[in-house]
């Protein structure tokens, strides 16, 4: 069997006319129908009924067109994947993240004369893995509670992958100076309960799920105030400096932010809970583009980490 047969024979099942199939195909009617007839007689069943108005899938035709339409797409996948490797390619996964994405920004600078194409997928922690362990990125930067560790090593062991932790990051309260404490540079641990949240995708290992574990007396993050609920960072950004909403991230805060009327509030008495750190392919050598990343995330890391 043949990617060509099944070609032939979804175009033909989609079109219901042997000379339709043709005409989309660019190739003659005699040419689709000895096609078909080859895989007919390869598979031993009758795929099409024909008569005088014309043919009639077979109920082992229907059978045949739900795989067959699975075999194309996997394999147009496949030709995807492989072009993209014989291409100068690298991609990053991680969160909405002003300084990652910045980071992309600085590796394109620094290597736009080498013909590289650059990409920087967003997504959950589940998300991000998937996109290593299916070569879609090369790297991914991930975040998660210590306690999750345990179960965070056996998906890696499943996915075949490696995590490689970076530090110990604690959480900021980030608001706009819409926000009447705007004017603050912390906030108490029992005062998150008085706050107005946003809320993002699902993510089991999101660090809302983990937080009543890290401080004795800490308020139960089910009864947060989630005010907003969303997925898109130009959400988050409009919400932060037009409203009094806030929203919960890492100890990790771009200067950018600033900028924009955006502050990230320290929680005092905050263990750091949280690991930081990417995640490859095991047992794969980084290319030079992925190694050049992660050494200026260390650095930004350890810039930060002397702002403290």
């Amino acid at each position: 069997m043949e990617i060509k047969q099944l070609e032939y024979f979804v175009a033909t099942a989609d079109h219901g006319s042997l000379n339709k199939a043709a005409e989309y195909l660019y190739t003659s009617q005699p040419n689709v129908s000895k096609v078909i007839a080859n895989l007919e007689k390869e598979l031993g069943v009758l795929l099409f009924e024909r008569n005088s108005r014309g043919i009639k899938i077979t109920e082992q035709g229907h059978l045949l067109y739900t795989y067959a339409l699975s075999i194309l797409k996997n394999s147009n996948m496949i030709q995807v994947l492989v072009k993209k490797q014989a291409e100068t390619y690298f991609c990053v996964s991680g969160y909405q993240s002003s300084i990652l994405t910045r980071l992309v920004a600085d590796l394109y600078v620094a290597h736009k004369d080498k013909g590289i194409k650059f990409g920087y997928r967003e997504g959950t922690v589940e998300e991000i893995t998937d996109h290593v362990s299916e070569h879609l990125s090369e790297i991914g930067i991930v975040y998660l509670a210590h306690s999750q560790l345990p179960c965070f090593h056996h998906i890696m062991w499943h996915k075949k992958l490696e995590y490689h932790p970076l530090g110990d990051r604690g959480i900021r309260i980030y608001m706009g100076n819409q926000h009447p404490w705007y004017h603050r540079d912390s906030i108490e641990f029992d005062e998150l309960k008085e706050l107005k949240f946003m809320e993002g995708t699902e993510d089991f290992f999101a660090m809302e799920h983990h937080i009543d574990r890290i401080s004795i007396g800490a308020m139960q993050m089910e009864n947060r105030n989630n005010a907003v609920y969303t997925n898109s960072d130009y959400m988050i950004h409009n919400m932060l400096k037009y409203t009094d909403v806030c929203c919960m991230g890492i100890d990790f805060v771009s200067k950018d932010y600033e900028a924009q009327g955006i502050k990230a509030l320290k929680v005092n008495d905050c263990e750091r809970f949280l690991t930081i750190g990417y995640v490859k392919q095991k047992k794969k050598e980084l290319s030079m583009e992925a190694k050049y990343y992660i050494e200026e995330l260390k650095k930004k890391l350890s810039e930060y980490n002397d702002l403290l």
